[in-house]
């Protein structure tokens, strides 16, 4: 029997902005030999808590290959491309690779309601474009309004889709997605641990971006779940950037409009 791979811990990586609202590419990369000194596996820039849907396209690219360059191969990009329409996507991810992202992940499109059939091919087109490549979907369904169904999850899985961010806050689904054939890879917090023992390839969490060695702990086998549950009911998601502002020397605490 082999030795099962250890999980990895990924961080849903904040994106910093300058006194102009500029994507502020020094703080990014201070942030990153934070991360990198604390252990974590990978980053994955430009997704929810990156304000990915928030950034020009020209930010994006700009944003992830800022990203590979910090990370310097010593931690994988996951490159979060989503975007709302299918067109949108494929450009997004081609540009990631091109701009050395390991993988890509792209949310389930957003905005309009989309049922299976939409949402598959709107996946088989980025996997068409990006054939031979590493290609997340990620699902937030009370952000995007849609789901991601585990028929659906099945039938990508058998097109070369190679995982999926799970962030539906159901541990019921992540089971489902588990029996998929993909990597899932537990996006909430409060059952980190109970899906790595049920087999999840990893964990994102915006967390990590503050106290990424408590993740690391999770992952190299110390139960430290209710310390992450303790740290997730005192710190608000809108209160990283201080937080990493107490850590990151010179890192600004700017979200862009119209968030606060």
């Amino acid at each position: 029997m082999g030795v099962a791979a250890r999980p990895a811990v990924i961080v849903a990586l904040l994106t910093p902005f300058d006194a102009e609202g500029r994507p502020d590419l020094g703080a990014l990369a201070a942030h990153v030999e934070f991360l990198v000194a604390a252990g974590v596996d990978a980053l994955m820039p430009c997704g929810t808590t990156g304000e990915g849907p928030l950034l020009s396209d020209a930010e994006l690219d700009s944003v992830v290959e800022a990203t590979v360059r910090s990370a310097g191969g010593r931690l994988r990009v996951l490159a979060h491309i989503g975007r709302p329409s299918t067109q949108a996507t494929v450009r997004a991810g081609r540009a990631a690779l091109a701009g050395g992202a390991n993988a890509i992940s792209a949310v389930v499109p957003y905005y309009y309601a989309y049922g299976d059939a939409q949402i598959v091919a709107h996946y088989r087109a980025l996997l068409d474009a990006c054939r031979g490549e590493q290609v997340y979907a990620y699902t937030i369904p009370a952000r995007t309004g849609n789901e991601l169904s585990a028929d659906a999850l099945r039938s990508l899985a058998a097109e070369g889709l190679h995982g999926v961010k799970d962030s539906t806050k159901s541990f019921d689904r992540l089971l489902e997605y588990l029996a998929c054939g993909v990597d899932v890879l537990v996006g909430t917090d409060g059952f980190v641990r109970d899906g790595f023992a049920a087999g999840a390839a990893g964990c994102v969490s915006a967390l990590a971006n503050v106290r990424p060695e408590l993740f690391c702990a999770l992952r190299d086998g110390e139960d430290v779940q209710d310390e992450i549950l303790k740290l997730r009911s005192t710190l608000p998601l809108r209160r990283l950037k201080g937080a990493v502002g107490e850590l990151v020397a010179g890192y600004p605490e700017d979200y862009r409009a119209p968030l606060p």
